[in-house]
């Protein structure tokens, strides 16, 4: 994963904290619970959607590394650059993934 666990998570933090202060985040916090926990527990679930979505980006580069490994000549690193490009495109859209 390209990111550590720690980025990810200001990431979720700031997203959380922008979409609740442009008024885009709709939520009711539980009754009883402290407002600190729900948001701890909102940043958590986008935490989980980022790095589940990062995974996914991850095993498609590992197939598309598997694709190159197959050709029969070695290829130069800007012709190794664009065959990644395209063959990750096209792995991507055969899963319905957005890159």
């Amino acid at each position: 994963m390209r990111l550590s666990e720690d980025k990810i998570f200001r990431i979720a933090e700031r997203l959380h904290d922008e979409l609740a202060d442009r008024g885009l985040l709709i939520y009711k916090d539980p009754v009883g619970v402290k407002p600190y926990a729900a948001r701890a527990k909102r940043i958590k679930a986008i935490v989980e959607f980022i790095t589940d979505d990062l995974k996914i980006e991850d095993e498609i580069d590992i197939e598309v590394e598997k694709v190159l490994e197959t050709y029969q000549r070695s290829l130069r690193p800007t012709e190794r650059d664009v065959l990644r490009r395209k063959h990750k495109e096209e792995i991507a859209r055969r899963r319905n993934y957005e890159l």
